[in-house]
């Protein structure tokens, strides 16, 4: 078989993939505008329905509670519906999970509604938020990003470079070229570790400013949202944080405070002409059995 026929051959088919994957533009319904994404709703909700089926199996073989505290499933539940109850797309099959592990302070929500949230998130003492408004604020982020779909939209952004910079690679390889297939590792280091996360923190700003209208429209003040945010920073941000930021999939808290506060105004005529008003400053924290408390 003729070498160069074969490069070329490969070269071409990672240009078509690319091209091909470029190419698919569908209209984002938080925004309306016209945007790229190679997944339909349809694909989206089941290849998040099966990452969410994965992660709960493994939970579930490490013997981590799924679900198991009628009280946490039910305070999940219900403040997950009021969320969803105004967010841009009602229709996709939403379930919030609690999972009890005291040790993840975190939330997250995958492709076409499914939601998690962990047992540390509310714990007293190493938890994130102290109220529901304020756990509102985390889950209204959460459904935001459903809505935004900025999983896909990511997965789309990134399949054109990555199909190229591997296109680079299998002809430096096959050629030989040392110094190319160097100069293509340092394209793919600068790439993840700059513009990948350059836009994640974007989709992480829009996302908070998302979820604080969907958080007022259900009824929760939204200055509970800025918050969060400033009580992490207080926490958590230090010079080490602040130099590696802009390698950060998530911008410094502070930040995300800041941007909050600008559009606080906007929410808070939102919340105000709500039709329904919610006990947003209800404790919601309680010591996680084993862990020291107050």
């Amino acid at each position: 078989m003729n070498v160069r026929f074969s490069i070329g051959s490969a070269l071409l088919a990672v240009l078509a993939l690319a091209f091909g994957s470029g190419c698919a533009t569908t209209t984002d319904w938080v925004t309306g505008q016209r945007v790229r994404n190679m997944y339909t709703a349809d694909e989206e909700v089941k290849a998040g329905a099966q990452y969410f089926a994965q992660n709960v199996g493994e939970l579930r073989k490490e013997n981590v509670p799924v679900n198991k505290d009628p009280d946490r499933v039910a305070l999940v539940r219900e403040v997950t519906g009021n969320i969803v109850a105004v967010a841009h797309n009602v229709n996709l099959p939403y379930q919030a999970t609690y999972v009890g592990d005291p040790d993840v302070v975190n939330a997250c929500a995958f492709p076409g509604g499914n939601l998690m949230v962990y047992e540390g998130l509310l714990d007293k003492n190493e938890g994130l938020v102290r109220t529901e408004g304020e756990f509102a604020a985390v889950v209204a982020h959460e459904v935001a990003h459903v809505n935004c779909r900025h999983s896909t939209e990511a997965l789309t952004r990134q399949m054109l470079p990555n199909l190229l910079i591997a296109g680079l690679m299998i002809y430096a390889s096959v050629k030989d070229i040392d110094e190319l297939q160097w100069a293509t590792a340092g394209l793919m280091l600068v790439h993840n570790g700059l513009v990948v996360t350059k836009y994640s923190r974007k989709d992480e700003l829009e996302a908070d400013r998302v979820g604080m209208t969907y958080m007022a429209k259900a009824g929760y003040d939204p200055a509970a949202a800025p918050r969060v945010w400033e009580r992490l920073a207080g926490a958590s941000d230090s010079q080490a944080k602040k130099a590696l930021s802009i390698i950060s999939t998530h911008p410094r808290d502070y930040l995300r405070a800041q941007e909050l506060r600008k559009y606080l105004p906007e929410a808070q005529a939102l919340y105000e002409a709500a039709p329904v008003k919610r006990d947003g400053n209800r404790n919601i924290t309680r010591s996680t059995p084993g862990k020291s408390g107050p």
